[in-house]
């Protein structure tokens, strides 16, 4: 996405209006399954003065293929998880307005490094109430987001296809099968998962306000643990620091209209919640309210590292998605600071951590056509290192690390549409000067 936000996408996440901030889309629907075709682990900064260890890789990427078959929205690779020397790939959209609008139900693929193939795995149904039934897909529309949460691998159920709101959804892998619960109360959209305290929480869009749940019991039974006291219907995000877990919806950034105070849930580790005022200013460091533009903002992609919290924060864009703007380090609540990349222009897409390093996946549009994607890697949260950079006609959205090889599945925009989005590509760890290892 672009650095400033086009009239095109404003436009789109303006005609969306209140509405997709209350609900999500439960209309039934006849459409199939597509079929694939053949085939995490998630101050301003001082940048490094250093020699720079990168490598422009454009010529050394390998295609190892498109895992989707839908429309190029629709191919979006959202989200890139490593698991059990996989990685699995998310898609779909789950916005009411086009392009590729309710794309789902989605298949969930996965890129078997070892034997050089996209493969889909089944989905089985664990509610009693219904006849069993194994499918090759999710009922979602969108796979936005896939966590590891205490050794396991799991799929919030972002918008259920064609499902009442009376339930949400979520999903848990267990020898190669997926297994789906719909038992989450009134979960329209279920946004994130955490594991906390031994309990599994998830917030949720609902149809009144931002709510999260608890289970006691390995996600067999949820109930409502609290609600964000904050505007809009819907908790985007749970994130841990300093001992504690956070539950967060949307945020206004610094302006001269209105205040920018809201409040996050906070949950100790004695279970005890209470309301944390937060300020844009803060939390959102360096945004500040464009005229024209969409006010809300929300944290997207975030790790731990270091006793911190690496994050990526952005506008609420085209129903759910994430305009991204910023990478931020935060200490604690209302203690963070903007993260200053060589390239100034550079949006940060995805974050990984591995042992003691940190990487951030960035784009710049150079001009139409021409997207520059880089990966930056740091050990400290102060010294940041672009490590390698590739160009194409469109951006990276995710990307993966797997025995030193970085993997990245590109993406487009509502304005854009790229037909390369959904394209998933390689380099390999002897072309990167600096790799994980």
């Amino acid at each position: 996405m672009q650095k400033k936000v086009t009239w095109a996408a404003i436009g789109l996440a303006l005609v969306a209006g209140a509405g997709w901030m209350l609900m999500g889309n439960a209309k039934p629907k006849t459409n199939t399954p597509a079929l694939r075709p053949a085939a995490t682990e998630r101050e301003n900064v001082q940048v490094s003065n250093a020699p720079i260890q990168s490598a422009d890789v454009t010529s050394k990427l390998e295609l190892l293929g498109r895992a989707f078959n839908k429309s190029p929205y629709a191919n979006n690779v959202w989200d890139m998880q490593r698991y059990n020397g996989k990685i699995y790939l998310g898609h779909g959209n789950s916005s009411n307005t086009g392009p590729a609008q309710n794309a789902g139900p989605i298949p969930v693929v996965y890129y078997d490094a070892t034997n050089a193939k996209f493969e889909t795995q089944a989905v089985t149904n664990s509610n009693p109430s219904i006849i069993p039934s194994t499918k090759m897909y999710v009922d979602e529309e969108q796979i936005d987001l896939y966590k590891v949460l205490n050794g396991k691998l799991y799929i919030p159920g972002h918008d259920s296809d064609g499902e009442s709101w009376d339930f949400g959804n979520f999903y848990r892998l267990h020898e190669g099968t997926w297994t789906k619960y719909r038992n989450l109360p009134k979960g329209v959209h279920v946004y994130d998962l955490a594991y906390y305290q031994g309990k599994l929480f998830a917030a949720l869009g609902t149809e009144t306000k931002p709510t999260v749940l608890i289970s006691h019991n390995d996600g067999q039974s949820w109930q409502q643990f609290g609600t964000i006291n904050t505007f809009g219907f819907r908790a985007y995000t749970l994130f841990e620091i300093q001992g504690k877990l956070y539950a967060s919806g949307m945020m206004y950034p610094a302006n001269k209209i209105w205040n920018d105070k809201t409040n996050i849930l906070e949950i100790n580790e004695r279970l005890e919640k209470r309301d944390v005022a937060i300020y844009g200013n803060k939390m959102l460091p360096g945004l500040t309210y464009q005229q024209g533009t969409v006010p809300y903002n929300k944290i997207g992609k975030n790790i731990n590292f270091n006793n911190k919290l690496v994050y990526i924060a952005g506008g609420v864009f085209n129903d759910s998605q994430l305009l991204p703007k910023s990478l931020n380090v935060m200490t604690d609540i209302n203690q963070a600071r903007r993260v200053s990349l060589a390239d100034a222009n550079a949006l940060p897409t995805d974050l990984l951590v591995r042992d003691d390093k940190v990487y951030v996946l960035t784009y710049t549009r150079k001009q139409a056509n021409v997207y520059v994607s880089r990966v930056y890697q740091t050990n400290d949260l102060t010294t940041w290192n672009e490590i390698l950079r590739f160009t194409q006609d469109t951006y990276a959205k995710s990307f993966e690390e797997l025995d030193g090889d970085f993997y990245f599945g590109l993406g487009t925009d509502p304005d854009v549409l790229s037909p390369s989005s959904g394209k998933i590509l390689r380099v390999n760890r002897v072309d990167i000067p600096v790799n994980s290892n």
